[in-house]
């Protein structure tokens, strides 16, 4: 058997883990091995931590390899969103000296897990209705704010599915109550675009904080992303509790917004670096209200079920399962 690279890269760590290709479909298992977590800032550029994962586990480079990066890639060059990365993937796989090298959003490497994840990866928020005829939406925050949609292929040219990678986190913020138009007034000081993602990731967990302490009249500390997150699940400080209650709530709104959007009777899927944490806590907010809450429209959302990945390696599995059903298969590997 042959082994794969296969790798999450967001703007902050990056996954890497090798997976065995089986020479039986059948028996093929997606699961990485060998898995490492580095940090980017660490390393100059993205061959350097490739070459130090392959190092750090004593493997040599495998010929083929299928990289889930956090921003957009087009015509042949990807581009990080929230790092200072642009790299020709050609240029890239010739240094590399890979066979093949893919490069795919990294919520589409999540979206594309969602048929091949287990049982234990998932839990469900709520439940209603599964078209398995239709799309699936996968959206959530960590740096930034991810989405990408999934929709059957009736082609079967990518065994049964095919991707639709969006930049869907760089649409505007849309507030539904007075304390959101006022954290939106509070952000839009610093920036005439507030997005989903100024909202929506681990910087807009501590803006929704600052803002609602200046809406409160409170101090505002100098938390991180974690502070905010760890206080407001322990309820030890009332501003990080409200701050994460508001980020669960909004959340609601834009995947009811996404699965409108898409037609998602597949199913809406929350995954990204925060989601594992907060999970048990999602249950208690106005998210899943927030999430059916869409006027004539809220029957139509109220058929749509809503499940947490929370298993935090999962774009692992989509790049491993997109690797060896779409790419190595077109090429008649």
């Amino acid at each position: 058997m042959s082994q794969l690279l296969v790798a999450d890269i967001g703007g902050t760590n990056a996954r890497f883990g090798l997976v065995e290709l089986s020479t039986n479909a059948g028996q093929q298992n997606y699961g990485a091995q060998q898995q490492k977590t580095l940090k980017c800032a660490n390393y100059p550029d993205i061959a350097t931590m490739i070459k130090a994962y392959c190092s750090e586990v004593s493997a040599s480079l495998p010929p083929f390899a299928c990289l889930a990066i956090a921003g957009p890639i087009e015509k042949g060059w990807a581009q990080m969103t929230n790092l200072n990365w642009k790299f020709s993937i050609e240029a890239l796989r010739a240094e590399l000296g890979m066979k093949a090298l893919d490069v795919i959003n990294d919520f589409a490497a999540l979206a594309y897990a969602t048929p091949f994840l287990p049982a234990q990866d998932i839990k469900p928020l709520y439940t209603a209705k599964t078209s398995h005829d239709s799309a699936i939406v996968v959206l959530g925050p960590g740096t930034g704010f991810g989405m990408a949609a999934l929709v059957p292929d009736h082609t079967q040219t990518q065994r049964g599915w095919k991707i639709l990678p969006t930049e869907g986190g760089h649409c505007s913020f849309a507030p539904t109550n007075d304390k959101e138009m006022a954290i939106r007034a509070f952000l839009a000081q610093t920036d005439d675009h507030v997005s989903i993602e100024d909202i929506l990731s681990g910087r807009g967990l501590v803006s929704i904080y600052r803002a609602l302490s200046h809406i409160n009249g409170t101090p505002a500390q100098d938390f991180t992303p974690a502070d905010v997150s760890t206080k407001g699940l322990a309820d030890q400080d009332p501003t990080c509790r409200e701050a994460l209650i508001t980020f669960c709530n909004i959340l609601g709104s834009v995947a009811g917004d996404k699965a409108l959007s898409l037609g998602a009777k597949g199913g809406v899927y929350l995954g990204g670096g925060i989601i594992p944490k907060i999970a048990s806590f999602i249950p208690q907010t106005d998210f899943v209200s927030r999430f059916k809450h869409k006027g004539p429209m809220s029957g139509y959302v109220s058929d749509i079920s809503v499940n947490m990945i929370i298993n935090d390696t999962a774009a692992l599995v989509g790049s491993a399962a997109w690797l060896i059903n779409t790419a190595l298969t077109m090429r008649g590997e």
